[in-house]
Order: C-alpha cells, then sequence, then structure tokens
C-alpha cells in the first residue's frame, strides 16, 4: 500500500489560512477539497514539495498583490482516452519520472537586440517588455534548486530519470544568454550581465525614464507604479547584476530547440546587420518618425541593413550602451557545439548532427521508454517566425524511429502494418503545440520539403499505437489535450502543454508514467513551485530572494494575464489514463515504490500482443 503521509504543520496551513488566500484570488474551491486531497495523499508516496501539498497563490483585494500559502491542489483524473479501473494504486509499476521545463526565456535585459519601446505599441508585441526579465536566470536557478531538492516523483517516488527542456530556453538567440542555459543547468558561476559589468544599462534605469517601463529606483514615476500598484524596490538593479552559482540539475537533461532559440525574438531569422545591432553601443528606444511597430518588424524580417543604417545615422532613436561581442547571435551550429561541449553530457546530439546542422534525435528517457525530440521551428523567420512546422525530411526520419519501436502499427493508408520493431513506449518532445504549428514558410535550409503542420503530425503519431504523450510549451499555458485515433481505433495519446518560467506562474511539471496492469497506462502530471520563499523580502540579495521577487512581480504583471496561463485544474495535476497498447514482457505488479529509489521498469517486449479490446492486426 501507499505510505499515507502525515498531517503536517504546513498542510494544516494550507488547509486554513491558506483557504482565505485561494478565496480572495477567486480560485476554485469546492466543499469536497479537503476529501479530494485526502484520497491524494493516501495514493502518493510523498505530496511534499509539490502543489500536492501546497501552492503558492495571489492574496490580497490589489491592485498590487502579495504572494501567500495556499492549499494543496489534488490530482485530477482525466478519462478522456481509457476508463480507469479501481486499485490500480496497489498494481501500478513505474516506468519513467522527469521533470518538464519550458520557455525559460533567460533574457539579456540590456540588450540593444530588446525592442521593449514597442510593448504598448501593438498588441502583438505585449511581452516585448515584463516587470521581472532581469530575474529570468535567477528563476532558473532557483527550479534547479526545486529539482535537485525534490529528486523523485511525488506519486511513485522514483528518482528522477532527467529534465526535458521543450525550447525557448533563452529569449534573443544571444550566445550569452545560451551559454547562461547551459551553465544553470550544469552547475556553475555565471553573470547574469551585459556591456558595462556592474552597471545596468537599459530601459528600467533612470535614464531613460519613459513611464511605460516599471523603475524599481525611489522617485521615478512610471504607469505600472501609479496604476497598478507596483512597489519601489531600491537597489534591484545593481542586485541583479551580481554573479551567482548554480548547483546545477546533477540527472540528465535534454532541451529541445524553441522558436526564442532559432530566432531573433522568436520571430526574425539572424543576418549580419543583427548581429551588429546586438554587439554594438546603440540601443534602439523608439520608432524612426512616421513608422509604425509592423512596419519596423517587416523592416528587421526583409531589409535589416535598413535598420543598421537608420540606427547609426541617428534616425532610429537610441541611448549609448556599452558594446559586447557575447551578444552576438547563437547559429544553428552554435547550439549542438555548446550541448556537444558541456561537461555532463552531449544531452542528446552527435558528432553527425554538428556537421549535419541537425536539431531533432532519439533518446532514452528510461529502460522502454524512447524520447524523440523535434525541431518543430521556423528557421525562415518573417512575419510567422513564432509559428512552428516540421519539414517532410524529418516527418520521415520520425517514422522510420516510430517504426522501429512498433511491432504492429497502421500505414499511411489506413492499413494495419506488422513491423520487426521492440515495442517500446514512446514519449515525443517539441516546443510547438499541434495548435501552433502554423507556419509553411519553407525552410531557407531545404526550400523543396513540404511542411507539416500540426494536424498532420498529430494524426501521423495518432498511426503509432505506442506513442502515449507529445510533451510541449510555446503557449506558456497549462494544457492537456487528448488525441483520440479514428476509424473504431482504440488508444490515442495525450498531448502534455506546460506554463513557462518567465510569466506567472513559475511552474514546471513533474510527469510519470506507470503501468497499471490492467490494461492502462497513467501519466501522472503533477506542478511544482521553484524554490524561491513565498514571503518576498524586498532587500534581498541572494538568488532564491530574487527569484522571489521576480514570481510576484510576474503575479502582478496584468497585461501578461497571469490568471489565464496557470490553466484550469484539469489542466494541472492530474492522471491520464489511457490503454496500454501492448502487453510487456511478464513482470511482477508492485506496490509502492520504496521512498528514493528508482521503481522497477518494465522490459521492452519483443513478442508482445495487442492489448485485450484493440483493433486486430492482420497480414
Amino acid at each position: 500500500m501507499r505510505r499515507p503521509p502525515g498531517f503536517t504543520r504546513r498542510r494544516f496551513l494550507a488547509g486554513t489560512a491558506g483557504a482565505a488566500a485561494v478565496a480572495s484570488a477567486g480560485r476554485w474551491w469546492p466543499a469536497d477539497r479537503a476529501t479530494a486531497l485526502d484520497r491524494t495523499w493516501r495514493t502518493v508516496v510523498d505530496p511534499d514539495g509539490t502543489t500536492l501539498a501546497a501552492t503558492i497563490v495571489p492574496s490580497g483585494a490589489g491592485p498590487y498583490r502579495l504572494l501567500a500559502e495556499g492549499p494543496g491542489e489534488p490530482i485530477n483524473v482525466r478519462v478522456d482516452l481509457a476508463v480507469p479501473k479501481a486499485g490500480r494504486e496497489d498494481r501500478r509499476t513505474t516506468l519513467a519520472s522527469f521533470v518538464h521545463f519550458t520557455d525559460q526565456h533567460l533574457i539579456d535585459a540590456q540588450s540593444p537586440g530588446r525592442v521593449e519601446f514597442l510593448d504598448p505599441d501593438d498588441p502583438l508585441f505585449q511581452s516585448a517588455f515584463r516587470p521581472q526579465e532581469l530575474l529570468t536566470t535567477h528563476v532558473a536557478t532557483s527550479m534547479v534548486t526545486a529539482v535537485a531538492a525534490l529528486g523523485r516523483g511525488p506519486v511513485t517516488g522514483r528518482t528522477f530519470d532527467m529534465v526535458v527542456c521543450t525550447g525557448d530556453n533563452v529569449d534573443n538567440q544571444q550566445r550569452n544568454e545560451m551559454e547562461w542555459f547551459l551553465t544553470i543547468l550544469d552547475g556553475g558561476t555565471i553573470t547574469p550581465d551585459s556591456g558595462d559589468l556592474g552597471t545596468y544599462e537599459g530601459v528600467q534605469d533612470g535614464v531613460d525614464v519613459a513611464a511605460r517601463y516599471w523603475h524599481p529606483d525611489a522617485g521615478i514615476a512610471d504607469d505600472y507604479k501609479s496604476n497598478q500598484g507596483y512597489p519601489d524596490v531600491p537597489g534591484l538593479l545593481d542586485r541583479s547584476l551580481a554573479p551567482f552559482t548554480s548547483p546545477g540539475l546533477g540527472i540528465p537533461w535534454f532541451s529541445t530547440y524553441g522558436n526564442h532559440d532559432c530566432n531573433v525574438q522568436g520571430n526574425g531569422r539572424r543576418t549580419d546587420a543583427i548581429d551588429a545591432i546586438f554587439v554594438g553601443d546603440r540601443k534602439p528606444v523608439g520608432l524612426k518618425p512616421g513608422e509604425s511597430a509592423f512596419q519596423f518588424i517587416l523592416r528587421v524580417f526583409s531589409d535589416s541593413d535598413s535598420v543598421l543604417a537608420d540606427l547609426d545615422a541617428g534616425t532610429i532613436p537610441f541611448r549609448q550602451v556599452s558594446a559586447d561581442a557575447r551578444r552576438q547571435t547563437a547559429t544553428v551550429h552554435d547550439w549542438v557545439q555548446a550541448h556537444l561541449a558541456s561537461p555532463t553530457g552531449h544531452h542528446g546530439y552527435g558528432n553527425a548532427d554538428l556537421a549535419a546542422g541537425r536539431l531533432y534525435y532519439e533518446f532514452s528517457v528510461a529502460p522502454g521508454v524512447v524520447g524523440i525530440s523535434l525541431d518543430t521551428t521556423n528557421h525562415a523567420g518573417g512575419a510567422n517566425g513564432s509559428g512552428g512546422s516540421l519539414g517532410a525530411g524529418q516527418v520521415a526520419w520520425l517514422e522510420e524511429r516510430l517504426a522501429a519501436h512498433h511491432a504492429r502499427y497502421w500505414g499511411a493508408d489506413g492499413s494495419p502494418v506488422r513491423g520487426t520493431g521492440d515495442d517500446q513506449l514512446v514519449m515525443v518532445f517539441s516546443h510547438h503545440t499541434a495548435g501552433t504549428m502554423d507556419a509553411n514558410d519553407p525552410d531557407p535550409d531545404h526550400p523543396e520539403e513540404r511542411r507539416i503542420l500540426g494536424p498532420e503530425l498529430a494524426a501521423t503519431l495518432l498511426r503509432y499505437p505506442n506513442v502515449v504523450a507529445w510533451v510541449n510549451g510555446h503557449t506558456h499555458t497549462n494544457g492537456i489535450t487528448a488525441h483520440r485515433p479514428t476509424g473504431g481505433r482504440t488508444g490515442g495519446f495525450f498531448e502534455v502543454n506546460t506554463a513557462s518560467h518567465v510569466d506567472w506562474p513559475q511552474q514546471a511539471r513533474v510527469v510519470e508514467l506507470v503501468d497499471n496492469h490492467d490494461g492502462t497506462l497513467s501519466i501522472f502530471g503533477t506542478m511544482i513551485e521553484h524554490a524561491a520563499p513565498v514571503t518576498v523580502d524586498r532587500s534581498a540579495t541572494d538568488v532564491l530572494g530574487l527569484a522571489a521577487i521576480s514570481r510576484e512581480l510576474g503575479a502582478n504583471d496584468a497585461q501578461a494575464g497571469p490568471e489565464a496561463k496557470q490553466g484550469d485544474l484539469m489542466a494541472r495535476n492530474v492522471e491520464l489514463v489511457l490503454a496500454a497498447p501492448f502487453v510487456p514482457a511478464p513482470a511482477p505488479p508492485t506496490t509502492a515504490t520504496t521512498a528514493g529509489e528508482p521503481g522497477p521498469s518494465v522490459p521492452a517486449s519483443t513478442g508482445a500482443s495487442p492489448v485485450s479490446g484493440a483493433p486486430a492486426f492482420t497480414g
């Protein structure tokens, strides 16, 4: 049986005083929540350190709200694809346990490549400025600290197999941002600063006193303070630039490529002119007279030489900053080479990927579970540079790898295929979701290839019944989508979309895959907070204290729509039940995994048969 957790003071506070915070925030508080939490706690190994035990919620009437510890959120069972069977918690065997990071957006907030001035000029550019963007490296390190401390899945107790980061790891395709990303995950010291080290040169200081930006120093009026009640936080700019050390994850990690890793500001293809702006000493602070935000962006996409010429001539308003060659854009070669040079492993890439400029790969999630990392980015950039798609060549590779892990699947014409694959479960990882893969732009490196969009990719995955999950990001919102097969087939997979670290709620998701030994599998998704304290000390100098300030700022950023990004309860702490696609080689059912030890993995089967009730294959 699962170990029933003790009734700790933390849970008592979360269930009593925390209830008031939730009520003031207008969040869900059903009459049977205590019962649901009790049931959850009694069927998991250890909820502590996750949102199963306690959450962080806005408190107070506003307009600027502080944060408080709220009650835990129970596991909600999703029955979209299969009916759960009673007693499964006493039969289940753990197959894999990992943490999903996405959309960390590590930002060099002082870069001349930032276009904060576009933020209020057009709704398309509302993410060009965030009050907390100076603190993204601190949040990332706080999340690494939390994962290292947690160490294992709360439901099964299985030690984490890895962390998978599904893109937009950095914000502006810059080399220094990329170096911060790798060092934070690997462990080491970074200086989240550029230009004149130790001196902040950006839109939040007293040089640029535009009211459109939040200025943390006292004595500077701005719209955030007057309209939304943002506080003065004197000295924050200097404190945010100080060197600090990340402890590193201490476990394997993998990353997929996102549109902000691939393109300037997530949209524009890099050029030599753009690089010259990035590394130079003139930071644009406004638009050329008579030019709209949209016209400016179109020039960045299609005629960046003219933008550089206007900046050099002073036609585009600018402020003088310190030049820094480390802000140069990171190419595909730079990205793969940096991962290969990581002291903690190659992280999915090989030398052949470096030579080919290839950003997709296969890796082992756990014994019997294969991960496939896709490159869904639009390398053409342009008006839909943030959208996703796959080239026909990558899809052909994907189908080859899927066939290698299936003894039975369906062909493109719908006919059953008997293969020679080893029947392993498959989890697909990408940056974009099915709904955001909408970019038809030809790949400049493969212009002849047809582009495959989200619906076609989802339909392709549904032909391979061993695919159980598609894990992704991009939307900055928690969401779960069930993809059902057509034509009377059983099975299907869940698309698991997780919110970002740059916007509220600044959470990650623990994913645990289990075999229920009753013809079904379950995928548990549990949200976790980063390690920063709930109560903010606005004079903090340490990395966790600064990350706490970021969390509070993000919770109050009305422009970002923080309440919507956390998703509803059926998209946060969940059990996703689906039919097991094959019967694995015999493995005895187990009870609770010993705390802190990996759960036994079901070995790959070479003689698998369809689960009872699945459509028969012939031929």
